[in-house]
Parts: structure tokens; C-alpha cells; sequence
């Protein structure tokens, strides 16, 4: 669970145990409600984040690279809805 600016880098430094694995990258995909829709988040094999917008207001055409700073604030932001996506994951 995610509820300090800390658990937010361990979570980024342990994303591959909660991300799944297509071949190529690490992908967690976060049901969020404001807006609503979905927000990916992706992990390269180069260790490169990127995210992915799919909801009522945006759809990205194209994966987005993303530094750790604005990532932090993105997981901080959405943190309710990734420790949702987590229980679904551990239960």
C-alpha cells in the first residue's frame, strides 16, 4: 500500500513484482475515477518509465516517457486507485 512519498520509491524500485510482463515491458494497469478510465504504467526494459492515458477526457496515441520526479507525483496522485489495483493483485 502506498501512503507516504517513501512507499512511492519502494514501489517504483520493486515495480516489476507488482507489474505484469508481455515479452517486452512491465505494464500495471490503474482503473481510476477522475477521470474515468484507465492509466497504464510501464516499465522498459532499459528501466525507462512511461505511462499511457485511456479515459473520458484523453487517450494517448503513444506511450509517454516520464521522469522519476513527475512519476512520483503521478503514483502520489493516483494512489488510491494503484493500492486498489494492489489488493486485486495480492488477494
Amino acid at each position: 500500500m502506498i501512503n507516504s512519498k517513501d512507499e512511492v520509491r519502494e514501489f517504483l524500485k520493486n515495480f516489476e513484482s507488482f507489474a505484469q510482463w508481455n515479452g517486452e515491458k512491465y505494464y500495471l494497469f490503474i482503473e481510476t475515477n477522475k477521470p474515468k478510465g484507465t492509466l497504464t504504467i510501464i516499465k522498459s526494459q532499459d528501466g525507462g518509465f512511461y505511462y499511457h492515458r485511456k479515459n473520458e477526457l484523453y487517450w494517448d496515441l503513444k506511450e509517454i516517457k516520464v521522469e522519476n520526479g513527475i512519476l512520483t507525483d503521478i503514483i502520489w496522485t493516483f494512489r488510491n486507485a494503484i493500492n486498489k489495483s494492489l489488493e486485486k493483485i495480492v488477494l
